[in-house]
């Protein structure tokens, strides 16, 4: 066939070999495995070890004691009499079973009827017609094999018949050949210019790298992904080398123009700590000097037109270009860029409150000139160096060293292994225009889902909650997410517009809910349970991820001690007398329960656990606003004997209604306490 774009051949791989293992398995048909491989020009699937034998089948049946007519329907589908099937019991209940053994399959009619199926129902992104065929493929088909043993099946498809006869390289071998077994076909691509496995075949690129690194003391850049393309370019690679020429160009901008534009492997050489790209590498088909000099000249030809663009830009310094973001839109319903620099400012001075050491004067600097670059010549021509372009403008009018860092860095991290921000002024711009982002987003209407991202808003809820994480910052989620909603026009939330629209308090909902289910991913992700993580109580004006994370942290190694096995047995016991007695209670009522008199008790083990509740509720109310979690839990601990004491003499469910009313009380004040700390029933996993 002609030309598969290598991005669709590893899901092409994935889709064949399924449907057809499933198929194997379907029509229970004995097999081995199956190998599938895939070049630019063909796909070969490979089932090892068939067997015409079908494998013994057990079809099950109705009841043993179902109507008569579903059990004579069951007869005639299998083609059974009554005393043909078998009886197994599940979960108690006989049914009847019917029993085929390994009868013999055609094997060319399944596989002619698997085959074109699959052809037909294939899943391309993209499909085309050629010539006057109805049938859609990726490209035009220009011969099919297939052959079982030594035997043509004749599979049909796109008005082509398959046949035993195959082909080698397009051109460096275009001999013609029939097979007859699948060694000899093997051989003949082999020996052909083709090789036919992927993986051997990305074996074979790397081999030829390897050997120019080391004889030119070079170091290959990764890019599993170009690589990855770069092996479903042709059958046979040949690994063209060519040299990167002298350009006054940042590292970034020629990696950029190699890799993205070009389409090219990065080979660098390391001085002082210092990366010079000095050559590249990509696959042909065909090489000689001439193909080298034709390569090299247009990644030259790239190249100074990329230096012609940065010097065009270096004619005016980064307020030039703050002034015209105007002309850019930044989201159809939230204005221009410029006006999102000025939330960003706005809210960066907000979040430097928080933030240890941060120079106010310094994040608004950065937070106007974050954006700048976006209007360069460079930026629009290379919109993966945003930030990258901007900080090297900055570096070259002489702003300062944290301004700088701030423009190249504020976009951080991309992904889950990217570091996070660490100085004060990025991580300042960094949060607030992920946190303009989500709300800008939300208030667009935009949908926060779990499965599409187009706008990337996973990844900065993710990047949000780990720069607020890794950088140890006590900063309320909330209050960001209100002041940034406040910053936006109220306008924006009104019943004017023509589309869905939510309050400011929704849209701020939307995304702290959005924000929460990542933080939870992250907790889970370091191996905190989720018990331990639903447990911690978020709730309040202040909501502080930071502050959560170390709670989890600790309770869930608290409760591994034998201080923490004394509070869970504890809260287990009055957990337990609270279910039984069916008792109902409002966690504002908990002030009022301390009322309680001495004299309406007269059990010395109930005076002592009121005295006990009253000392614990007063000091663990204190201890929680200073935030000391483990001394909180410590407090816990001096219920275990009390309690204990309390149940194992006390009678709580007397006669009187009075004691009965008053020792249910307790109960539920030290229940009530302990939810203070935790939500220990979902430590518990009730």
């Amino acid at each position: 066939m002609e030309e598969i774009p290598p991005k669709m051949q590893s899901n092409a791989v994935i889709q064949i070999k399924n449907y057809i293992d499933s198929a194997l398995n379907n029509g229970n048909i004995k097999f081995q495995s199956t190998d599938v491989f895939i070049t630019t020009r063909r796909f070969v699937i490979l089932v090892n070890k068939l067997d015409a034998q079908k494998l013994d089948e057990e079809i099950k049946g109705p009841n043993i004691n179902a109507p008569k007519k579903a059990i004579e329907g069951f007869l005639r589908k299998t083609k059974k009499n009554i005393d043909e099937l078998l009886v197994r019991e599940i979960k108690n209940e006989k049914f009847y079973f019917a029993c085929n053994i390994n009868t013999q399959i055609n094997l060319e009619e399944f596989f002619k009827k698997v085959l074109e199926e699959m052809l037909r129902d294939f899943s391309w992104p993209k499909s085309m017609r050629w010539g006057n065929v109805k049938e859609r493929w990726i490209r035009p088909i220009r011969s099919m094999l297939c052959i079982l043993d030594d035997r043509v099946i004749p599979v049909t498809f796109a008005d082509i018949v398959a046949s035993n006869v195959t082909f080698g390289h397009r051109f460096l071998s275009i001999k013609k050949f029939n097979v007859s077994k699948i060694d000899d076909y093997l051989n003949f691509l082999d020996e052909n210019y083709v090789i036919l496995d992927q993986n051997k075949r990305k074996e074979y690129i790397l081999k030829q790298i390897r050997e120019f690194e080391i004889d030119n003391k070079l170091q290959l850049e990764e890019n599993e992904k170009l690589l990855d393309e770069l092996n479903g370019l042709v059958e046979y690679p040949i690994v063209l080398f060519g040299e990167v020429g002298n350009f006054d160009l940042p590292v970034e901008v020629i990696s950029s123009v190699i890799c993205s534009q070009q389409k090219y492997l990065i080979l660098s050489r390391y001085k002082n700590d210092k990366k010079k790209i000095s050559h590249f590498a990509t696959v042909v088909s065909v090489i000689n000097d001439q193909v080298i000099q034709g390569y090299e000249r247009v990644l030259s030809a790239r190249l100074t037109d990329a230096q012609f663009f940065v010097n065009q830009d270096k004619k005016y310094n980064l307020d030039y270009y703050s002034n015209k973001l105007n002309l850019i839109s930044f989201h159809d319903h939230l204005g221009s860029v410029t006006e999102k620099v000025k939330r960003i400012t706005a809210l960066a001075k907000y979040i430097a409150i928080w933030i240890p050491l941060a120079s106010l004067l310094k994040v608004e600097r950065a937070a106007t000139l974050a954006k700048a670059d976006l209007a360069t010549s460079m930026v629009r021509e290379f919109p993966e160096l945003q930030g990258v372009m901007g900080g090297y403008y900055a570096s070259y009018f002489n702003e300062d060293k944290e301004v700088i860092d701030a423009i190249i860095n504020h976009y951080l991290p991309l992904g889950p292994k990217q570091n996070c921000p660490s100085s004060t002024i990025t991580i300042a711009i960094a949060l607030a225009d992920k946190v303009d982002n989500l709300v800008g987003f939300a208030i667009a209407g935009e949908k926060f889902s779990s499965s599409s991202d187009p706008f990337a808003l996973r990844r900065n809820a993710i990047g949000l909650i780990r720069i607020i994480l890794e950088n140890n910052l006590n900063i309320s989620i909330n209050l960001l997410l209100d002041k940034s909603a406040s910053l936006y026009p109220k306008s924006l939330f009104s019943k004017k517009l023509e589309r869905q629209k939510s309050s400011k308090k929704q849209v701020v909902e939307i995304v702290f809910k959005f924000c929460l289910e990542r933080f939870k991913v992250i907790l889970r992700e370091i191996n905190l349970p989720k018990n331990i993580i639903e447990s911690i109580p978020i709730e309040g004006k202040i909501i502080d991820f930071l502050n959560i994370k170390k709670k989890a942290i600790i309770l869930n190694n608290y409760i591994k001690t034998d201080n923490g096995k004394h509070i869970l047995n504890t809260y287990k016991r009055v957990n337990n007398i609270i279910n039984k007695s069916n008792a109902t209670y409002e966690p504002k009522k908990l002030n009022k329960l301390m009322l309680y008199s001495i004299k309406s008790l007269i059990e010395k083990e109930e005076i002592v656990l009121l005295k006990r509740i009253k000392s614990t509720y007063k000091d663990v109310k204190h201890i929680i606003k200073k935030d000391d979690f483990t001394i909180a839990l410590d407090e816990l601990v001096g219920f275990y004997s009390i309690v204990n004491d309390f149940m194992d003499n006390v009678q709580i469910n007397c006669d009187s209604e009075k004691l009965r009313r008053n020792r249910m009380n307790l109960i539920v004040a030290i229940h009530q306490i302990f939810h203070l700390i935790a939500d220990f029933s979902k430590v518990l996993g009730h």
